[in-house]
Order: C-alpha cells, then structure tokens, then sequence
C-alpha cells in the first residue's frame, strides 16, 4: 500500500469563503466536520484557490493562543530589586508573546509572589518573561519568571500571516484554518477553499 500526498490540483470539495473571513472562532467551517450544526470558520487544513490577484491573510494549522496560565510564585527566576506592589507588563524572550501582565506582589523591592492579570497569547512552556515596571532607579536588577503551563486554545487575528501578492488562479503553497482579512481587490467571493 503506498501513500499518496495531497495535490492542490485535485480536489474532492469546494466552497467559497463567503462569511468565513474574520476573527477565528474555532467551529468548523465544513458541513461534513460538523457535529454542532452551528458552523464556524475554522477551515481546518484546507487550500486556497485565489480568483484575484491580492493579498490574504491566514493563520496555519497549529497555531493557538496558547495563553499562560498556572500559579507564579514557583515561576520566578529572579526576584529583582526596586519593584513597587501593583500590576505589571511583561516582556518575553518569544517575539510571538504579547499581552502577559502580573500582579505583584513586593517585600523590600524584591517580588515574592505574582499572580496572572492577563495571560496574553503566543506563549509557550520555557519562555522567559522580564517584568517591567518604568521609573525603576539606575542598576535595578530586572524580575524574570520562566512560563511552566499555557493553555492552547483558539487563536487570534494578530497570529496570521500576510501572502503578498498572491496571483489570481494560483493556490495559496500552504495549507490554513482560518482567513483572517483579505487585501485590496480580493473579495470573499474571489477565493475559493478547497480540500
């Protein structure tokens, strides 16, 4: 028996992507993945079919919101100096993270313990987030906490990817599950999804 790889020239099912471009939501959008009977716009690996030449933004299989979550006292790596009791902004060593905050809690400039206040989106188990708090005197040593735990889920618009220039009657070379925006152009009724 021998595998055979899916070929973007042959395709079992079509539909256009007439209200299905926009914010993920995490429901299938084909009627035969379905079991809700409320159909979604998760695409779930399929391939594009442009009718115009534009720009398209998508968001690939595997990509999830993966929102940290979990207790961070037994997160923090360094407790830094010169930190004042509030909430707090962070930076990560992932340029794909954004949107963590803590709240933390200090004895003596010195975090003892945080707590999530937003858990963001892009993170991933090892990352390592810096707390940032402005106004802090010169030579104040930085917090940082490593992330334990993140719980995946659906992801966000900022998370897609823009294909430029995408030339009418080509496929897209990568398979999506989500249609984000669509460029100057191209309009829903102009890409077709395929599997």
């Amino acid at each position: 028996m021998g595998k055979f790889p899916i070929s973007d020239g042959i395709a079992g099912k079509a539909m256009r992507s007439t209200g299905l471009v926009g914010t993920p939501n995490g429901k299938p959008a084909w009627i035969f993945e379905n079991q809700t009977g409320v159909l979604g716009n998760n695409l779930n690996s399929s391939v594009l079919y442009m009718g115009a030449t534009g720009n398209i933004n998508v968001i690939m299989p595997g990509t999830s919101l993966n929102s940290v979550v979990g207790a961070f006292q037994r997160n923090i790596t360094n407790s830094g100096t010169n930190y004042t009791q509030g909430t707090r902004a962070t930076t990560c060593s992932n340029n794909m993270a954004q949107g963590l905050t803590l709240n933390i809690t200090v004895n003596a400039g010195a975090i003892i313990s945080a707590t999530i206040g937003d858990a963001g989106s892009g993170y991933n188990v090892g990352d390592i987030v810096t707390v940032v708090e402005a106004g802090r005197p010169a030579g104040s040593v930085d917090a940082t906490a490593v992330i334990l735990e993140v719980n995946s889920g659906i992801p966000v618009a900022a998370q897609a990817i823009t294909f430029e220039n995408v030339q009418a009657g080509s496929f897209l070379p990568v398979a999506v599950d989500y249609i984000t925006a669509l460029g100057a152009g191209v309009t829903e009724a102009d890409v077709i999804i395929c599997k």
